[in-house]
């Protein structure tokens, strides 16, 4: 069962848009966050680190994904992003250094308007391709 799940998801990425693959980031972030917030709340410091370190692992992708170099307004988005994705690592280091599950709430409180509005961002791309408001050869 455990095999095909991982297949499942490398076609999924594989054949995800990159804007797909931020929303897939931002779900993956989600989930390890919750995790790392159950397991310190529990006390079972094993999973909660594990989950801790994959979502610095996330944070640290999206960190990579900006093109900070970029003209208009996908450059000027991205230098806004890239100083909040900065913050977010920050606090998950403190957070795993401290076995503290307020610094991983912090991030999970700022991570969830993100993917909302990620979400409506494809939606919006999807209808203007839809509809041919989008130049041929983008995905969205």
């Amino acid at each position: 069962m455990q095999a095909a799940h991982q297949t499942y998801r490398k076609m999924q990425t594989e054949t995800a848009s990159p804007a797909e693959l931020i929303g897939m980031l931002y779900d993956a972030l989600l989930r390890n966050l919750q995790r790392a917030e159950n397991g310190l709340t529990a006390h079972d410091i094993e999973p909660a680190h594990h989950a801790l370190m994959r979502a610095q692992d996330i944070v640290l992708e999206l960190i990579s994904s900006l093109d900070v170099r970029a003209g208009g307004e996908a450059g000027d988005l991205a230098r806004q992003m890239s100083p909040l994705y900065e913050y977010m690592y920050r606090r998950l280091l403190d957070a795993s250094l401290r076995k503290d599950k307020a610094p991983v709430a912090e991030v999970h409180a700022l991570v969830i308007p993100l993917r909302q509005a990620w979400t409506v961002a494809l939606e919006q791309l999807a209808t203007q391709a839809a509809s041919g408001g989008v130049r041929e050869g983008y995905r969205a």
